[in-house]
C-alpha cells in the first residue's frame, strides 16, 4: 500500500468508488477533509489499493479533540463497496502490521465497526458519541412537510413566503454574491457569543465558507444558494449531493430579523437539489443544545454514529508503555 500527498484531483477516484458504497457520512467530502481544522489537510495522505480508497492524517495542532493527544497517523475508515468493508479493514491492519504504524482508526460508522472481528478490533471508548452523530432525514419530509409534526415548520415558510411576497428570490449563487454572502456571515457571527472553542471552530468556518462557495463554481456536485429581500442577501445555503447519492448540508446560515429564514431555506434548498437522494445528511450538532433542538425539530430518521475502532488490547499495551 502506498500513501501520497491527498490532492484535489484525488476526487474523481474516490467518488467512483463512493459510487459503489452505501455511505451515509460525509467523511469523505473533499470539503469536509481539507475545510476543517481537525484535520492537517498539510499531511493528508491517500491510497487507493484494490478497488478501495485508504486517507490517513494527522490531527491539526489546533484541534482540540482528545485524538490530538497524538496517536501518530490517524486512518478514516476505508472507502470500499459495499459488503467489502471488513475486508478493507483487514487490508488496512496488514499494512499497519507490516509498516509499524498503529491502527487507529475515527469515525468509522456504528454499523460497518459491527462488522469486525471483536477477537481482534474493539471499539476505543468515548463518551461523546451524540456530539458528533450526523442528523439523517428523509428527503421528502423536508420537501414536503407534511404532518402534525411539521405544522410549526409549514407556518414559518408561510409567513416569510407571505411577509416578503414579490419581494424575496431564492436563488443560485454567483462570484458577484461572495461579498453579500461574507457580510451576511459576519454580522452573523456579531450576533452571537462564544467561548474560546467554539469562536475557534467559527473562524475556521468562515474559512469553510468561502472554499464551499468556490467548489459550487467547480464541482457540478456541490451547491451554493442565496436568498435575497429587496436585493439584499439575508440567508445562504450550501451542500452537495455525494456520489453515493446522500445529499450533505454544509453550511446554512440566515438573518433571523427575517422571521422564517431558516425553514424557507431548509426546504427550498432540500427541494431543489436533494428530492432524488437516498438521505439528507445534515451533519452533528456538537453538543450545542440550541443546534440539537434545531435538528431534531426536523425529525431525523437515523443517525449516522460514529466510532473509534483499535486493535484488541491496544489500550493495555499504552497503559504499559506508560508504566515503563
Amino acid at each position: 500500500m502506498h500513501f501520497e500527498k491527498i490532492k484535489e484531483s484525488d476526487k474523481a477516484r474516490i467518488d467512483e468508488v463512493l459510487a459503489k458504497s452505501d455511505s451515509t457520512g460525509s467523511e469523505y467530502s473533499m470539503l469536509y477533509l481539507s475545510g476543517w481544522d481537525f484535520f492537517d489537510f498539510d499531511s493528508m495522505t491517500i491510497a487507493f489499493e484494490q478497488g478501495y480508497v485508504f486517507i490517513r492524517f494527522r490531527p491539526h495542532l489546533q484541534a482540540e479533540d482528545e485524538e490530538s493527544d497524538s496517536h501518530g497517523w490517524i486512518f478514516l475508515p476505508p472507502l470500499a463497496p459495499k459488503g467489502e468493508f471488513a475486508k478493507a479493514v483487514e487490508l488496512l491492519r496488514e499494512y499497519c502490521e507490516q509498516s509499524g504504524e498503529e491502527f487507529y482508526m475515527s469515525s468509522c460508522r456504528k454499523e460497518d465497526a459491527e462488522l469486525l472481528d471483536k477477537n481482534v478490533y474493539e471499539i476505543a471508548d468515548k463518551t461523546d458519541y451524540r456530539n458528533y452523530a450526523e442528523y439523517l432525514y428523509n428527503p421528502q419530509d423536508l420537501i414536503e412537510l407534511k404532518g402534525k409534526k411539521y405544522h410549526s415548520k409549514r407556518n414559518f415558510i408561510s409567513r416569510f413566503t407571505n411577509t416578503y411576497q414579490g419581494k424575496y428570490v431564492f436563488r443560485t449563487y454567483t462570484e458577484n454574491d461572495l461579498e453579500g454572502v461574507c457580510a451576511l456571515f459576519s454580522e452573523w457571527i456579531k450576533s452571537k457569543s462564544f467561548d474560546d472553542y467554539h469562536d475557534s471552530m467559527e473562524r475556521q468556518e468562515k474559512r469553510v465558507v468561502k472554499l464551499a462557495l468556490e467548489y459550487s463554481l467547480e464541482y457540478d456536485d456541490f451547491f451554493a444558494d442565496v436568498m435575497e429581500v429587496d436585493g439584499r442577501i439575508v440567508g445562504f445555503e450550501t451542500g452537495e449531493l455525494t456520489a453515493s447519492n446522500v445529499g450533505i448540508v454544509h453550511l446554512e446560515k440566515g438573518n433571523i430579523e427575517y422571521d422564517g429564514i431558516y425553514p424557507s431555506l431548509c426546504q427550498m434548498f432540500a427541494a431543489k437539489h436533494f428530492s432524488g437522494a437516498r438521505y439528507i445528511n445534515r451533519q452533528e450538532d456538537m453538543g450545542l443544545e440550541g443546534l440539537r433542538k434545531s435538528k431534531e425539530s426536523y425529525h431525523p430518521c437515523g443517525f449516522v454514529e460514529k466510532r473509534i475502532v483499535r486493535l484488541v488490547g491496544a489500550n493495555e499495551r499504552e497503559r504499559q508503555e506508560q508504566n515503563k
